[in-house]
């Protein structure tokens, strides 16, 4: 499960406009529940290894979308973004800024996207996944008053309904597919005559990885997702 956002801000937005935008959300950012905020990093960042970090991100961001008409291509040494770790079990969040321009060179807007699971915080526990879940749609509702253009997919439907309960009926289904494939995959590959492979995944940390394998794979046949929308 993930949660799917973009940033932007208007192509005459300075750097400097930019910058303090971003400056102003990673402020925000130290007040919440995170385990752990960036410096912000700039082009002209003292320490190379953020700096670096955030080139391999924005070079993927930079490639022009599909449906993207015009095309826009963005140019990775305009980044600016630091990171944010959610908690345990999360992937690292960024929030940054490149600039993206059409084909004729005319810078169109700033622009960012992440995608970040926080699904395998269940493993730590529920009220652990909530929590980092929760603090990052409340960093994007601060990046709306801050005047960023934001837009959400939120796989777990918090972000729209602000709904824990749903929020968690979400997660669990999902839970429940990863378990039901990874024991199915691992039973596979464990069997005698099956390949000498060592199967890793997060969802066998899990403290009830046994009754999640076990619920999906009786209720599998007659459960369906949670609604949509």
């Amino acid at each position: 499960m993930h949660l799917n956002y973009e940033l932007r801000l208007p192509a005459h937005a300075t750097r400097d406009v930019a910058m303090r935008a971003l400056s102003a959300l990673r402020h925000f950012a130290r007040t919440l529940s995170f385990d752990t905020v960036s410096a912000l990093s700039t082009d002209d960042a003292a320490t190379p290894s953020p700096r670096e970090t955030l080139q391999f991100f924005a070079r993927a961001i930079a490639k022009p979308y599909e449906d993207d008409v015009p095309p826009l291509t963005g140019d990775p040494e305009s980044a600016i973004g630091f990171f944010v770790n959610p908690g345990e079990g999360c992937e690292t969040a960024t929030f940054g800024l490149l600039k993206r321009s059409d084909p004729s060179g005319t810078a169109v807007e700033w622009f960012w996207h992440c995608s970040c699971k926080t699904q395998y915080a269940t493993v730590v526990s529920d009220a652990h996944f909530v929590t980092c879940h929760t603090a990052l749609t409340a960093l994007l509702d601060h990046a709306i008053q801050l005047g960023f253009d934001v837009v959400v997919h939120d796989e777990g439907h918090y972000w729209e309904t602000r709904d824990v309960a749903r929020l968690l009926t979400e997660v669990g289904y999902m839970n429940r597919l990863v378990a039901r494939f990874a024991g199915a995959f691992n039973d596979a590959v464990s069997a005698p005559n099956g390949p000498d492979v060592n199967i890793e995944a997060p969802i066998f940390e899990h403290p009830r990885f046994e009754r999640l394998e076990m619920g999906e794979r009786v209720e599998i046949q007659d459960e369906q997702p949670p609604r949509e929308g």
